[in-house]
């Protein structure tokens, strides 16, 4: 019998449409004689879908339509089984009801990749592929992260971390950055990827755009020293 997959992707994520791509091409790529794959659209309010649409890259040029066509399900637990099931369920009608024995996120981001997504399939019991629940959490995050690595004796670069709270005294926040780390400095989200909210700093001007910019992706800014001589 083949494995029953659900391949999830999308999600509440800056990085939605990039997973979306992701998510579509693993399907592509999956070997149908060994699996029964059921492509799983996150939108970005994390509602998930399945249609015949869902696995298609031009279906999702115009997302409103793609829901229209397609069936809003929600996971559940039911005795033994992994389903996807139709919500709302229908008093009249018949219902989908989709067995899965394994869950596969294909997503980036936070809410999907930093151990969000991985901690809801964990809590209805849903086997998955890929890294547990502290372990994303630990990956998503670049600044602790280095806490780890710097522990195990693995050379990092130093790096500072500073919350919104900090923004508040932006120039004693520039004069820690520029003091601590100096510059060039490479300045980026502490828990996103795919290079969104990256930038380089020279000077104090390029900083406080850079930090403008990363505080749009996170709550939390990392900055290091940019090494330039390799």
């Amino acid at each position: 019998m083949k494995i029953k997959v659900a391949m999830l992707f999308g999600g509440k994520s800056v990085e939605h449409e990039v997973s979306v791509i992701s998510g579509i091409q693993a399907v592509l790529n999956m070997d149908t004689d060994k699996y029964d794959i059921t492509p799983v659209y996150m939108t970005k309010k994390n509602e998930m879908y399945i249609g015949d649409e869902i696995g298609k890259i031009e279906s999702y040029k115009d997302i409103n339509t793609l829901l229209s066509k397609s069936q809003r399900v929600i996971m559940i637990n039911d005795g033994d089984k992994i389903q996807l099931v139709s919500y709302p369920l229908k008093k009249f009608g018949k219902n989908t009801v989709i067995d899965i024995d394994v869950a596969f996120p294909v997503v980036h981001g936070t809410n999907v990749e930093d151990g969000g997504l991985q901690g809801y399939l964990k809590t209805i019991g849903v086997p998955f592929v890929g890294c547990d629940v502290t372990a994303s959490a630990v990956g998503m995050d670049k600044y602790i992260m280095k806490v780890i690595l710097k522990e195990a004796d693995v050379p990092v670069l130093d790096a500072q971390v500073f919350t919104l709270s900090d923004y508040s005294e932006i120039e004693t926040m520039m004069d820690k950055i520029e003091n601590g780390l100096g510059f060039p400095v490479i300045v980026k989200p502490v828990n996103l990827g795919s290079s969104v909210g990256i930038s380089v700093s020279r000077n104090r001007v390029e900083l406080l755009n850079s930090i403008d910019d990363t505080s749009l992706y996170s709550t939390k800014v990392l900055g290091e020293h940019a090494i330039t001589n390799l």
